[in-house]
């Protein structure tokens, strides 16, 4: 077909089609020629759709009908993809996605003789920063809820998804959980003898015990210094108890090498105790309460146990 413009049509940096109302290719621009590596001549007067048999015809010829009929531009929304054409893009400039993700605007081009005029903007950097970004921000949140010397979580993060979890409790007959308080006994003393290097992998080694002991449906988080409390989602007292004396006897087990070879052994003392909504007042602060206390009793008993509030 005779197109207004040839060069403008030809040199524009973006790719253009011309359809008739039953979606055949009156003709396609150099733009495209590069970038898909189809000929103009190989590809004018074959249906886009039978071509292309991934675009979604029904929508298409929606979008095309809407814009002949009212004689205005219209953006076309597309799916998860974000292509009308599949255009590979190269792994070098974009390592986010494979394929050209493009911004597409339909307009009328012949109104009596029914064609439209498709533009393909080419927006895959954009997308990549955003994506970029998007992850970018995603690390911040997850960093905002870790703990910067253990990864584990930190008391603000436990403090949110406590309050969730009770909500969900309550919702589902009042599900049980259970809150548990571990110290690290004589830290101070660890830290006095052996230095602050060797009390921060007391520390870390504690946390990763205790991240091998409970389910993933639980929480873990460190409220600082040497104090960790755990939530453990739909468990009675004795299996927080059960729990409890896992985590206590895999940490007094374990063996720290300092020095090359000074060996080192530590223990911990926990607190259990199961949220109840009578004797809490429906808080949770009352039912860490209450297993701060029993870990308190933890100590006062010789300390390496663990002990049920009452």
């Amino acid at each position: 077909m005779n197109i207004d413009n040839k060069t403008i049509f030809n040199t524009v940096n973006n790719g253009i089609i011309i359809l008739d109302e039953n979606l055949n290719i009156l003709a396609w621009n150099n733009w495209l020629e590069i970038f898909t590596k189809i000929k103009e001549k190989d590809i004018i007067n074959k249906n886009i759709c039978d071509y292309f048999p991934y675009i979604n015809e029904k929508k298409l010829k929606r979008k095309a009908k809407t814009v002949l009929v009212t004689n205005a531009p219209s953006f076309l929304s597309l799916n998860t993809n974000r292509f009308l054409i599949d255009i590979p893009v190269s792994n070098i400039t974009n390592t986010t996605f494979k394929s050209m993700q493009q911004d597409i605007t339909i307009l009328p081009y012949d109104i009596e003789k029914k064609y439209i005029c498709i533009y393909i903007y080419d927006n895959t950097l954009m997308c990549e920063i955003n994506h970029k970004l998007e992850e970018a921000n995603q690390e911040l949140i997850e960093m905002s809820h870790r703990d910067p010397l253990t990864h584990i979580f930190n008391r603000r993060y436990f403090a949110e998804q406590s309050k969730k979890i009770k909500a969900y409790s309550q919702r589902n007959n009042n599900l049980p959980f259970s809150l548990l308080t571990l110290d690290i006994d004589n830290f101070k003393k660890i830290n006095d003898t052996y230095g602050h290097l060797v009390g921060d992998e007391v520390i870390i080694t504690t946390a990763n015990l205790i991240n091998q002991e409970i389910r993933e449906s639980d929480i873990a988080a460190r409220f600082g210094g040497e104090e960790f409390v755990m939530l453990l989602q739909d468990c009675p007292i004795q299996d927080a108890v059960t729990v409890a004396e896992k985590v206590r006897q895999s940490i007094e087990k374990v063996s720290l090498t300092i020095n090359s070879n000074e060996i080192i052994k530590f223990t911990v003392s926990i607190g259990v105790a199961q949220f109840d909504q009578t004797l809490d007042d429906d808080n949770i602060e009352n039912t860490l309460a209450r297993s701060d206390t029993a870990l308190y009793e933890a100590k006062n008993q010789g300390r390496n146990i663990t002990v049920i509030s009452k």
